[in-house]
């Protein structure tokens, strides 16, 4: 993955962060990564690209670890 695909994936995992953590959420987390999946689907691995939600949940994790 080249590191500007990665930038990128991070970037949206930051905003589906920002966004569950909002206070005027109606969203659940996985609606949340389900509506922001799409953006990263023709970044990541072509065998994952059925489960871009499982990606992003793996880098949103990542994200929140490292502050």
């Amino acid at each position: 993955m080249t590191p500007e695909a990665d930038n990128a994936i991070k970037s949206t995992a930051r905003i589906a962060l920002k966004e569950y953590s909002n206070p005027n959420n109606t969203l659940t987390y996985r609606q949340i990564l389900d509506k922001h999946s799409p953006k990263i689907a023709a970044l990541i691995p072509a065998k994952h690209r059925g489960r871009a939600w499982l990606w992003l949940n793996c880098v949103c994790h990542q994200v929140a670890r490292r502050g």
